[in-house]
Order: C-alpha cells, then sequence, then structure tokens
C-alpha cells in the first residue's frame, strides 16, 4: 500500500499542476513554487520508497499531502474542483493505514482550507446563478464521508496485530496442546469474546481447546469435541454467523461471508453449537488450504454484539495459525521419533544386559533337565523350573520388543506403524489416508522398519511432487511375500495423466530386500506404487 500511495502522489501532483495551468496561465511565484517542491518532493519519495528508504513514516507523509493541497486551494481561489479531489487520495489512505481518526483530522484541515476564504475572512455562500457552489459543499461533506467510509478496514489492523502477536508469543516447541491452549487464549483476548473454541479433527488424536472468561484456556472433553465436531461437518467450509433473535425480531438469524445467503438447513447446527457453548451470537471460522478442513474457530459472544470484522480478523489470519498449529504438531511428531529411539536404544541396552543372564540361566536349567532321567521325580520340578524360566525370558523379550517399538506386541510392529504415520500425515499436511490392512501381520523386525521406511517416503514423494489430496495404502500378506499398494489420486486432481515418477532411492530399497516395484496408471490418471518383498528373503 505504501508503494501505490506513492506512485498516486507522483500522478496526483502532475495532473492537479497540468489541470492548474491550463486553468490559469498566469501563476504567482508562491503558487509556482508551492507546486515545484511538491512535485520534487513526491518524485523523491516514491524514488526513496523504490529503494527501501522512506524518507518520513506514511503518516506524515499524508499530513503534508494535505497541507499541499490546502495551501494550493488558498492560491487559486478557494474551493478548486480538482483540488478537492486531491484530499482524498491522503485522506482514504490514511484511514485505511492509520485508523479513522487521522482521516477525519485531515479531512477537518481540508474543510477549513475549503471553506475558509482569507481574502473575505468568512466562508463564500452559494447561490443560485452559480450552482457550482453547491457542488463544492456536497464535495465538502462527502470528504469526511470518504474516510468513514474506510472504516471496515480495521479488521487489516486487527489481521496485522494478531498475526503479529502471534509470531511473538508463541513457540511451536512447546508441543501441540500448549500451544493450542495459548493460542485460544490470546485469540479470545484479541477478540474480547467471552468463549473462544479451536476444534481439530479428533480422528488425528488432536485436541479440542476452549477459552472463556471465567476459566480460561483448557481441553474440551472427549464427548463434547465429538458433538462439536458433529454440528461442524454440517456447516461445511463457509464461514458463519448466527445471532439468537426474538421471534419478532425480522433481522436474519443466520449470515454468510460472501454473496450468497447460507442455507436454512444450517440454522439447526448453529443453534445447537450455540447453546453448547452457552452463547448468544456465535462465528464460525473454518481452517482450510487447498479446498481442505483442518478444524474450526468458534468466537462466541454471551450478548448480540459480535461484530463481523472479528470474524473476517480470524479468516485472514488462518493461513498464519495453521502454520503456527502445524509446526507444534511437527515438534509432538519429533518428540515422539526422538523418544521412540532412545527406547529402541533403552531396549538394545537392555537385551545385552539384562536378558543375557537369564538366558544363560535357561540354558543351564535345560542341561540340568536333560541329564535327569525321566522317571526321577526330580525330573517333573526341573521341568516345571525350566517352564518358569522360559516363560521370564519370553517376558522380558516381549517388554524389550513393546519398548523398542512404543507398542505391545514385537511381532505386529508394522501394521500400527504404518496407521500411526497415515494419521500424522494427513494431520501435518491435510492429505488424507486410507489405510486397508488385516489387524495383524506378522513379520520381522528388520523387514517391518525397511517397509516402513518405504511407506514413508512414497508419502513424502506424493507431498512433494502431485498435487494429490487423497492417498489410499493397501497392505498384505499372502504366499510368503508382504504387498503394498500406494496409491493417489494427483491426475483425478489436475484432469491430466501425472507425470513419468522414476523413484530411484525406492527402487533401491525394494532391490536390496529382494522384491520387486511395478508402478501402475489406474484408469488411465492416476499413479499406484506396488511394492512386493517377501518376508523372508
Amino acid at each position: 500500500m505504501r508503494r501505490f500511495s506513492a506512485g498516486l502522489r507522483v500522478v496526483t501532483a502532475l495532473l492537479v499542476s497540468v489541470l492548474l495551468i491550463s486553468i490559469k496561465p498566469t501563476l504567482d511565484l508562491g503558487a509556482g513554487l508551492t507546486m515545484l517542491a511538491y512535485i520534487a518532493w513526491s518524485g523523491a519519495f516514491m524514488w526513496a520508497d523504490v529503494h527501501d528508504r522512506p524518507l518520513v513514516s506514511g503518516l506524515a507523509a499524508y499530513w503534508l499531502d494535505v497541507a499541499w493541497a490546502s495551501a494550493m486551494m488558498w492560491h487559486f481561489n478557494i474551493g478548486n474542483m480538482m483540488l478537492m479531489l486531491a484530499l482524498v487520495h491522503p485522506i482514504v489512505l490514511a484511514s485505511i493505514g492509520y485508523g479513522v481518526g487521522h482521516g477525519l483530522m485531515m479531512a477537518a484541515l481540508g474543510v477549513v482550507a475549503i471553506a475558509f476564504d482569507p481574502d473575505a475572512g468568512r466562508a463564500p455562500l452559494p447561490t443560485a446563478e452559480r450552482l457550482g457552489g453547491f457542488a463544492q459543499y456536497l464535495v465538502l461533506a462527502l470528504v469526511p464521508a470518504a474516510a468513514l467510509l474506510a472504516r471496515p478496514m480495521r479488521a487489516l489492523h486487527r489481521r496485522i496485530a494478531l498475526i503479529d502477536e502471534i509470531e511473538a508469543g508463541l513457540d511451536p516447541r512447546r508441543g501441540l496442546e500448549p500451544i493450542c491452549t495459548e493460542l485460544v487464549e490470546r485469540l479470545r483476548q484479541g477478540t474480547q469474546s467471552d468463549v473462544l473454541a479451536l476444534v481439530l479433527p479428533s480422528r488425528f488424536g488432536a485436541p479440542a481447546m476452549v477459552a472463556s472468561r471465567e476459566d480460561g484456556g483448557f481441553r474440551a472433553s472427549a464427548s463434547a469435541h465429538q458433538a462439536m465436531e458433529q454440528l461442524l461437518a454440517q456447516t461445511g467450509t463457509v464461514a458463519l454467523s448466527y445471532t439468537a433473535r426474538q421471534w419478532w425480531d425480522p433481522r436474519p438469524r443466520l449470515q454468510g461471508d460472501g454473496s450468497q445467503r447460507p442455507s436454512r438447513a444450517l440454522l439447526g447446527p448453529m443453534e445447537a453449537l450455540a447453546r453448547l457453548l452457552d452463547v448468544g451470537h456465535l462465528h464460525i471460522a473454518p481452517l482450510t488450504r487447498y479446498d481442505r478442513q483442518h478444524g474450526h474457530f468458534l468466537i462466541g459472544y454471551r450478548g448480540l454484539r459480535g461484530h463481523r470484522h472479528d470474524l473476517h480478523a480470524v479468516i485472514d489470519a488462518t493461513p498464519e495459525l495453521l502454520r503456527v498449529i502445524e509446526q507444534a504438531a511437527l515438534v509432538d511428531q519429533l518428540q515422539d521419533e526422538s523418544a521412540s529411539h532412545e527406547r529402541a536404544r533403552i531396549g538394545r541396552d537392555l537385551h545385552d544386559s539384562a536378558i543375557q543372564p537369564y538366558l544363560g540361566l535357561k540354558y543351564a536349567v535345560e542341561c540340568v533337565a536333560l541329564r535327569i532321567p525321566a522317571d526321577n521325580p526330580a525330573r517333573a520340578e526341573v521341568d516345571a523350573l525350566a517352564d518358569l524360566v522360559n516363560a521370564e525370558v519370553a517376558s522380558l523379550r516381549e517388554l524389550i520388543s513393546g519398548l523398542r517399538t512404543g507398542t505391545q506386541g514385537g511381532d505386529n510392529a508394522l501394521v500400527p506403524a504404518v496407521r500411526r504415520q497415515a494419521r500424522r500425515f494427513a494431520l501435518l499436511f491435510g492429505i488424507e489416508v486410507d489405510v486397508d490392512c488385516p489387524e495383524s501381520l506378522p513379520s520381522s523386525r528388520a523387514l517391518a522398519g525397511a517397509m516402513f521406511h518405504l511407506v514413508n517416503e512414497a508419502l513424502n514423494n506424493i507431498r512433494k511432487h502431485t498435487q494429490a489430496r487423497h492417498v489410499r495404502i493397501v497392505l498384505r500378506g499372502d504366499d510368503g511375500d508382504l504387498t503394498l499398494c500406494i496409491g493417489d489420486d494427483s491426475g483425478s486432481v489436475s484432469g491430466r495423466p501425472a507425470p513419468d515418477f522414476h523413484p530411484h532411492s525406492l527402487h533401491e530399497r525394494v532391490a536390496e530386500l529382494g522384491g520387486t516395484l511395478t508402478i501402475a496408471r489406474i484408469a488411465g490418471l492416476d499413479t499406484e506404487l506396488q511394492f512386493r518383498i517377501p518376508i523372508h528373503p
């Protein structure tokens, strides 16, 4: 806006100067010097601004614009229409950039310059013979109105202040839930609302955080989270405002953020949400990216005083807010992965230290059992002791296996890992991932780790190189092989076949495992990777 204003200032100075010279070819020295000084000033200001070295602050420049226009009016016998129009630029842009108060003060200075004749000492009265007088006073009234028309642009200031405060005060390294708690509290204070809620998808394990004047920020219960999600699913991706009005009030209870009126079918869910949050006025701002839903902000007021510019400010800030949320979720993911690596290290240490003595005891007891004849009464006791030691060794192995993977069941590590990665990927990047696999798919731990790396690399390739919005993972085990199919809808999204894809790293990984990789086209558009890996290579 600053550069646009600098260019417009030069155009205004040149245009007004040419028009004034054409109307009054003979100029006195003061008027000429004032005109040339302003032209030189506007050109220097634009040059400095282009090089990111502004001479003065934007507000001071607007005051200089108004002062120049006022001075030229006095030089040119008050009330020249072109000079009145020259006031519109600084007044309106100052109102947008620095508030309506500054615009009104500038308009008042322009009013004095237009209405006061320094020669006569009073304002000239319009006459019936001079229709221009009526036009002058009409413009005189509309110049301050031009500043008032910029009042809705206060949403711009609120958005800028909101984003600056969030970026300065929130540290995503704290994790998802602490960041969401502080975020809703800051937004509630910024919008001066009574209740503000952030509802993230529960299917990914994300929370629903609520902040109120009385209780501060807290995590909603699972039942409340589910109830809000079910109601919000009916509202779609459109920003909405609801006001609980009396039956005799003719004003609409439901408004949308756009030219189209929202469907009356949305009135029921909005009323239920307002009752759930115990508010009389409710805004809904969806968190969307690439037309995908990532959650909602709910802004509630106990009275009927909610302003729509609060909704617009939050809507405009959603890209930055979503970025902060995603960074916090990524921190949680990295912490989980770090904890997983540490658990694996501890598991290896325990395997090398704690379990070895038990293995020695197991072998010793079994050796003693072999030396005792089967008909000896002590054989039964030694066999029972061997069974006890074997059970303890199996229990230790299971404990260490679960410690390494973060889950119970060391023989079925692949399926939980793939499901967790699919949930994390969908939450972080907004790409839906469906996993079709049996509940149990036994495999060696080395093979499970290798297959997990294949899944992770394929998902990252889809995110980086395609426009896919949906991914399907199918995992099967049959005939001694593991079959993994990963398909995306990038071709369907773009409407044309996806470009040829030759993942060299995936081919190398599969070759090391003794398997094969086939790339297929689904319906001539979408891409599907088909892995076939032997369980016992």
